[in-house]
């Protein structure tokens, strides 16, 4: 779905903007320049756009399966496909060139990466929310596969509320949980909201004109809360306030906006000035994987320079964002392309002989929000 890769176009963006320019500490003589640097602070806020994703994702695959005799199999089997093949390579590069200790490397490959003592053994940046995400598959399915629809929605709204309660015991000292940035039963609301989402969709109520009014108020919601946080410091993690509802603002914004693509269903999503978002949405996964280490490792080669006028240069920030983060997209799009699409195929192979193509066409307000419009081909997933 377009409206998809380009949420995840958007989501991968931001990411970049804040490795590549504000973690930089970069600064311009250009007043607009500056401006715009300091506003990619915000860029971290990706990662919850692609939780908020992934929550819709994975549980509409789930919900799309229940019931099926290999429910479980053939799940794990595509997540496999999808997601290890590029994160074994890049475990094994980052211990090869010393990047990762052999505790890191472990940790990672056990998916626990997101856990402080990671990051004490020199863990790699990225990798803590793939581990929310792992972690997320191996829970979830259990959930999905073993209650009722129903059930399912009540533990997605309970999680939106529980969540930012245990922030606020961890923060104030009540109940220390651990790091409520990366510990994943701490941060998933997020992901409730993207399931509760694919739950809102595959409902009777889960029409296109539904969609977008849902999707307005989650927006208007998001808004409301974050002007009311505003004086309390909900835009910063120092302060109790901004640790428990930082991202909740933004989580209901993220799934408004999900819900809005799907249901406004604009043509600008499919057209050619889209076809960039749409192209960092298809290596959004190996993009997110290599970005960090590129940018390190051009620091890392500039500090080296001994010639002052290149080293001067080269240190330039938006040099650095566009040499950088132009040879993180080259090296996603090979990999994509060469390696990973190798394991996707598998995958697509196993489906076509699970499922015949059937073309879902609806454009009237009243139609499925999941289905497709007129000029666009949809087969299961």
């Amino acid at each position: 779905m377009a409206e998809l890769d380009v949420l995840r176009g958007l989501a991968i963006l931001a990411v970049l903007f804040y490795h590549g320019l504000y973690w930089s500490a970069a600064t311009s003589s250009n007043h607009l320049a500056t401006l715009f640097i300091k506003a990619t602070a915000v860029g971290w806020l990706g990662v919850n756009l692609f939780f908020v994703l992934s929550g819709f994702l994975i549980t509409g695959i789930l919900l799309d399966t229940k019931g099926s005799p290999s429910f479980y199999r053939k799940f794990y089997f595509r997540r496999v496909l999808r997601i290890l093949p590029a994160y074994l390579a890049l475990v094994g590069l980052l211990t090869l060139i010393g990047w990762a200790t052999f505790r890191s490397a472990t940790l990672m490959l056990l998916f626990l990466a997101n856990t402080g003592s990671a990051f004490q053994g020199g863990g790699y940046g990225p990798f803590w929310s793939l581990s929310v995400e792992e972690q997320f598959y191996l829970i979830w399915p259990a959930f999905v596969g073993r209650v009722s629809v129903r059930v399912l929605t009540v533990i997605s709204v309970a999680l939106c509320f529980v969540e930012p309660l245990l922030r606020w015991l961890d923060t104030t000292g009540h109940l220390p949980l651990g790091d409520v940035r990366t510990a994943t039963y701490l941060i998933a609301d997020n992901l409730a909201l993207g399931a509760l989402a694919a739950i809102f969709v595959r409902s009777r109520y889960g029409t296109l004109r539904n969609g977008i009014k849902l999707g307005l108020g989650l927006c208007l919601a998001g808004l409301v809360i974050f002007m009311a946080g505003y004086p309390f410091g909900i835009m910063h993690r120092a302060s109790i306030i901004g640790d428990t509802f930082q991202t909740v603002p933004w989580n209901l914004f993220f799934t408004g906006i999900l819900l809005l693509s799907l249901g406004l269903r604009s043509p600008l999503v499919s057209s050619v000035w889209a076809a960039p978002l749409r192209f960092l949405g298809y290596i959004s996964y190996g993009l997110y994987l290599v970005q960090y280490l590129i940018f390190a490792k051009y620091d890392g080669y500039v500090l080296r320079l001994s010639n002052s006028s290149l080293r001067h240069l080269l240190e330039g920030s938006f040099t650095r964002f566009f040499l950088a983060g132009g040879l993180s997209i080259l090296i996603a799009w090979l990999s994509r392309t060469f390696y990973e699409e190798r394991f996707l195929q598998i995958g697509r192979a196993s489906r076509r002989a699970e499922t015949s193509p059937i073309a879902v066409r609806a454009s009237s307000e009243d139609a499925p929000l999941g289905s497709s419009p007129p000029e666009t081909r949809s087969t299961p997933a």
